[in-house]
């Protein structure tokens, strides 16, 4: 009786050692460090298995395929005792081998291999704190033919160059992006929190040129301009701060805001008008959002002017801007309200030339993977497509898009058509 009951624990112990591969491998570290920090003792064992898994997955394989061997060895002996009670003595070793061990692939492979890891994966925070004291106590016991294995694996994997030598993050900034992915699609969040959360992970990686207003499209005033000129900029402007310049644009002396100018009523008074601006905010265009953001909070401002290498001005950042690349549009009443991109046929689309290429692709679902540009608008893209040298009527083909320029302001294209193609029609055209 006692081999049909020791091929039960042996099957019982491969189902969970294969049980507790895949759930370790599956668990939510987040959660089970939570519950570690909540002061639950064997979510905190597992955790810590789970930081240092190398050493337990050596452990959890050296004991299923003792657990395997030895029920294989055991029904080996079982078949040949049962094939010499029918007379079958002659041959019968290597029969009862070839009997034992079609029979215990098929048994170890539903009960010791798919029923546990299925299990294991459905259940899998419960799973690693059930079995955590007991895949630590198999590590101290098989520490030495464990450490005897290591060796060789070490080895090889700084042979491979695979031993980084630090400790990896739990959690990548890739895993988060197809973590909001998932819960999104599964309904746990809505679209809107989807892209506010998308939206901090991209926001360290965006600098201050991908979003500036740019100089061509500023309102300014020359400090040396009359001052019935000034006042008409003024009032004509919706905005409640402007960069004064001195005899050039690349030489910002200052920002106006409009409450100080009402305020102290300098219409007729250059020198005046001279005294009450605030001294400007210079950032390099490679600047990343957050550095801006803090930048604008230590000199208290709300606005910067964004400069090139040669400290040429390039256009203008505000916090508005900054904040409007984690939670979106911000309106208020001095806002005209644009519309970037208007479908104007089935497949067809009028886009305005400064919206962002990437806000495009995300329109049209056109993967962005691959995708080079020394431009971040639309407009841009056209002219660098174009070499430089953009025309109305003029085309240019991307993927399964065809860009037509239909709107210029000088050498700026300020409006395009894009046609989107059938995939099948961009399979063709590849060909």
């Amino acid at each position: 009786m006692w081999p049909y009951i020791a091929i039960v624990v042996m099957i019982v112990l491969s189902a969970f050692f294969s049980g507790s591969e895949i759930a370790f491998n599956t668990s939510n570290k987040l959660r089970l460090k939570k519950r570690a920090e909540a002061g639950e003792k064997t979510a905190a064992m597992a955790y810590r298995i789970s930081e240092n898994f190398t050493t337990a997955l050596s452990t959890i394989l050296i004991g299923n395929n003792l657990v395997n061997l030895g029920a294989s060895a055991i029904t080996t002996v079982i078949t040949v005792n049962l094939l010499l009670a029918l007379g079958l003595g002659k041959g019968s070793d290597t029969l009862a081998s070839l009997i034992a061990t079609f029979v215990m692939t098929i048994i170890i492979l539903i009960f010791g291999e798919i029923v546990p890891k299925v299990l294991g994966k459905q259940h899998a925070d419960v799973v690693v704190r059930w079995v955590a004291y007991p895949i630590r106590i198999l590590t101290i016991i098989l520490y030495p033919v464990i450490f005897i294995i290591m060796l060789p694996v070490n080895l090889l994997r700084r042979l491979w160059g695979k031993d980084n030598g630090g400790e990896q993050p739990t959690v990548t900034e890739e895993d988060l992006s197809s973590i909001i992915d998932t819960v999104e699609e599964e309904g746990v969040i809505d679209e809107d929190k989807s892209e506010l959360l998308q939206s901090t992970l991209t926001f360290k990686d965006t600098t201050v040129e991908e979003i500036m207003t740019p100089r061509i499209d500023l309102v300014t005033i020359d400090i040396n301009d009359e001052p019935e000129v000034i006042s008409g900029t003024i009032e004509k402007s919706r905005f409640s701060r402007i960069p004064v310049y001195e005899d050039s644009i690349d030489n910002i002396i200052g920002v106006l805001y409009l409450n100080h100018y009402y305020k102290n009523a300098v219409r007729e008074n250059k020198a005046a008008l001279h005294d009450i601006l605030i001294p400007p905010c210079f950032i390099h265009k490679t600047m990343r959002l957050p550095a801006a953001l803090n930048v604008l909070r230590e000199k208290q401002t709300h606005l910067a002017i964004v400069i090139d290498e040669f400290g040429g001005t390039l256009g203008i950042v505000t916090m508005e801007d900054i904040l409007e690349e984690l939670v979106g549009d911000i309106w208020d009443e001095s806002d005209e309200v644009v519309d970037m991109i208007t479908k104007t046929g089935e497949s067809t689309y009028e886009v305005n030339g400064d919206m962002n290429i990437d806000d495009l692709f995300e329109y049209l679902d056109i993967p962005s993977k691959g995708f080079e540009c020394d431009y971040s608008t639309v407009g841009g893209w056209a002219i660098e497509a174009l070499n430089a040298d953009p025309h109305i009527g003029d085309t240019f083909s991307y993927k399964n898009l065809l860009v037509v320029v239909s709107g210029m302001d000088d050498m700026r294209v300020t409006k395009v058509m894009v046609l989107v193609k059938p995939p099948e029609e961009e399979d063709e055209d590849e060909e």
